[in-house]
């Protein structure tokens, strides 16, 4: 530790209700964070709380721990009283504060960097100074192989590599889907041999003092792979129609895809101009009037965002008859169609609130009532039409045919993804382009071939099956500070 007069000491004032969850603090190892109250908080009982360990105590994401305070002075005032973290330990921390009944008033993170040394002398690696490589870890081969394969970047100038997840991988190979989360991938292992993390430890270490170079390596633990084991012993993970009930009408249309997809392998719609094999034109033109003429009007997308008009007419017919009036202070101008959360076929209903300010009968008379309850009638039918259009729109933009550049057939994941392109696809300009675009991991593996129009010929394959939890992803943004942002998409 440093002596006081020569230690580092960074200042962060406290403000009622500042919350800088996306502004980024970094610090050094050895420096001294204090948290001091700011003008708007003086005179407050204010506690402040992080997840910053004692020293000798484990890390533990969410176990926080209210931070004692200084008082410099030896008064009890708030005028220079502080509370501070003596930071020793890399990582990503969180801090709240709060006053009264009130429990977070505000927050952040801060984030300590790491000290990184190579070198038989063990000196630093500046981070400003880090050049990353990153290897797809199952291309790499066996273990034993490894040097020779990584020494093109260390002659290059690199000092950092990054390796994709050495464990074993799922059925798709892809390098992020994992099967087993332990284990060492045995694909490292030369025949005969059983290698675990000492071995890939002890290259690690060749690698940082012979090499003066540093290895890193990333999961993503929501890309896991379906044929791994814990999915089966927790399905509640995946995505599912029980706890993501509003990607019914997506797994509807997903399977009428893959039927689809099926009887065209079959050689079932060759008398209709479309082979198992799509190479034209004319064949997408076919696959578009089959989605239109068979499969759309089949599976009708469309009544899972509409309402049942009898049952909501007479919900409104007997509010009437109780003379139910408005709940709201205000009137709201139309009638909104409110959206089934469990997605049923005709499960939408409309904000009754709204219906009794907009519909109101000349009297309580029956007569009345039924002429009331013929124009509520008439506007749900409306309701309806309109959800039907939206719907046939997206269905436009899905079997839309592209015309003009190029002609180019593009491949799209958006799930629990195949690692292998599936399609090569010709692009006119400058040059032949080939394009996959893999947007998730998922267990349908069926190709489905979909017609667009617009500046060019486009197939496009989708995937949507089961997925796992969102992907994580990454993002460097420069402005005060550079930030690690992680997205979740869901756990559906």
């Amino acid at each position: 530790m440093l002596p006081q007069h020569l230690k580092q000491i960074r200042v962060l004032m406290l403000h009622e209700k500042e919350n800088l969850e996306r502004t980024l603090f970094r610090l050094e190892q050895g420096f001294e964070l204090q948290f001091r109250l700011g003008p708007s908080l003086q005179g407050r009982r204010v506690s402040v709380h992080t997840n910053y360990p004692l020293e000798g105590q484990p890390f533990r994401r969410h176990v926080f721990r209210a931070m004692a305070w200084n008082f410099p002075s030896g008064r009890d005032d708030d005028s220079d009283k502080f509370c501070s973290l003596d930071l020793k330990m890399a990582g990503s921390y969180q801090y709240y504060f709060g006053y009264g009944g009130i429990e977070r008033s505000g927050g952040g993170y801060i984030v300590v960097d790491p000290v990184l040394r190579v070198g038989p002398d063990n000196h630093v690696l500046p981070l400003d100074c880090v050049t990353i490589q990153t290897y797809l870890s199952k291309c790499l081969g066996l273990l034993d192989d490894w040097p020779d394969r990584l020494r093109v970047a260390k002659e290059t100038g690199y000092n950092m590599i990054h390796f994709t997840p050495l464990q074993t991988l799922g059925e798709s190979r892809s390098c992020y889907s994992l099967a087993d989360q332990l284990s060492l991938s045995p694909g490292f292992s030369p025949p005969g041999c059983s290698y675990g993390w000492e071995e890939v430890g002890a290259l690690v270490e060749r690698l940082r003092t012979e090499w003066d170079m540093v290895c890193i390596t990333d999961v993503v633990y929501n890309h896991t792979a379906a044929n791994s084991p814990w999915i089966q012993e927790h399905p509640e993970c995946g995505y599912n129609l029980v706890n993501s009930p509003h990607l019914r009408p997506a797994w509807v249309l997903d399977r009428a895809l893959w039927h689809l997809t099926t009887r065209m392998g079959e050689g079932r719609y060759e008398e209709r101009g479309l082979p198992a094999e799509v190479t034209e034109d004319q064949h997408l033109q076919a696959i578009r009037s089959v989605m239109w003429e068979e499969i759309f009007p089949q599976i009708r997308l469309w009544e899972f965002f509409q309402l049942d008009v009898d049952h909501v007419v007479l919900q409104f017919k007997a509010l009437l008859n109780h003379g139910a009036q408005s709940g709201r202070s205000e009137r709201v101008q139309g009638l909104k169609m409110v959206q089934d959360p469990e997605f049923k076929r005709f499960g939408n209903t409309v904000d009754m609130d709204s219906a009794l300010d907009m519909f109101v009968p000349h009297s309580s008379s029956v007569n009345h009532v039924e002429e009331c309850c013929g124009r509520f009638r008439q506007r749900l039918c409306e309701l309806n039409q309109e959800q039907l259009r939206v719907v046939q729109q997206h269905q436009e933009q899905g079997t839309l045919l592209r015309h003009g550049t190029g002609d180019t057939t593009e491949t799209r994941h958006r799930g629990h993804y195949r690692d292998t392109a599936q399609r090569t696809l010709p692009r006119h300009g400058t040059e032949d382009t080939t394009e996959t675009r893999h947007r998730g991991h998922y267990r349908d593996t069926a190709q489905r071939t979909l017609p667009r129009h617009g500046t060019g010929d486009t197939t496009e394959t989708r995937h949507r099956g089961h997925y796992r939890d969102t992907a994580q992803g990454t993002l460097l943004r420069h402005g005060t500070g550079d930030t690690t942002e992680t997205r979740h998409r869901g756990h559906y």
